[in-house]
């Protein structure tokens, strides 16, 4: 599922800007004038950089990112958040990406409600990771932000796309049962063939990190 909204990342900047000059901003965010400038003009930041954008100009993240809802903070007492890890490791779409340290880089407040209205699954299970490579392009790109839901036990519920861990590599694949323990493992891009892993070997098999729950857009 694409989280996205019908005026651009460049113009939701643009109003938290303001009358402000690009340059003060950046400097009250630690962030280059011109890096601003470039995502005023359309290039896409990282969610670190948005997390700063969204404390100085005191906005709704998720408004931020989304342009649904209110850009105003909610200060009222109803209001619940979740705050959801931004893991820095990176889980490849195309040929792989060594896993070296799984650490948590920072934590991003989301809106409760708007994380059950927007995705599937536990919130507080919720991690959010950066896709590498094009092999499940159209469904996902290279630099998108993707939810995954951590998955216990390691069982495959349902088919659907999961991040798992193969042989040293963190992967984004769309998975389909077959009998007994073994799964296809498939990529969106017919350019990467798929190829067949069983869940229950420990050393040639795969391991269930957890299960693909959106991403999130800037367009």
């Amino acid at each position: 599922m694409s989280i996205s909204s019908g005026s651009s990342f460049a113009d939701r900047l643009r109003q938290v800007i303001g009358d402000e000059a690009v340059y003060a901003f950046g400097r009250r965010a630690g962030i280059s004038d011109t890096a601003l400038r470039s995502y005023l003009k359309g290039s896409v930041p990282g969610i670190d950089k948005v997390v700063k954008i969204a404390q100085v100009g005191q906005v709704n993240l998720s408004w931020l990112i989304t342009g649904e809802g209110s850009p105003q903070l909610d200060s009222g007492s109803k209001t619940e958040y979740v705050y959801v890890p931004f893991v820095d490791v990176a889980a490849s779409a195309g040929t792989g990406a060594l896993v070296r340290e799984e650490s948590i880089e920072s934590v991003i407040a989301f809106e409760r409600n708007w994380l059950r209205a927007h995705l599937k699954g536990n919130p507080a299970d919720l991690s959010l990771i950066r896709v590498q490579g094009d092999s499940m392009s159209p469904t996902l790109e290279d630099g998108d932000w993707i939810f995954v839901e951590r998955q216990e036990g390691g069982d495959l519920s349902c088919e659907g796309i999961y991040v798992l861990q193969m042989d040293g590599d963190l992967l984004v694949k769309r998975l389909q049962r077959l009998p007994g323990s073994q799964v296809k493992v498939i990529s969106d891009n017919p350019r990467f063939p798929p190829f067949v892993a069983d869940l229950a070997d420990p050393v040639n098999g795969l391991t269930l990190i957890g299960r693909y729950r959106g991403r999130i857009s800037f367009d």
